[in-house]
């Protein structure tokens, strides 16, 4: 798969939950996911989800790495 295919899908996930977000959350989501496809990594669903709840709340960043820190068996 090409690099602006890896992107495109990406935003495809994005583009799911679109209806669900505001302009403004939906730009700053947007610009993440280019942002990490040009350092060549691109987000999946549960990344974008993450970030997601973030924006709206649901779970503040530090939450988030305790929980990852909590899956991975270093917390």
């Amino acid at each position: 798969m090409t690099w602006e295919a890896k992107k495109q899908q990406s935003i495809d996930i994005l583009d799911k939950y679109k209806d669900r977000l505001s302009q403004s959350t939906y730009e700053r989501i947007l610009y993440v996911i280019g942002t990490q496809a040009i350092e060549d990594m691109f987000m999946d669903e549960e990344s974008i989800c993450n970030l997601i709840m973030i924006e709206q709340g649901q779970i503040s960043s530090s939450e988030l790495i305790h929980n990852y820190k909590k899956k991975w068996g270093v917390a």
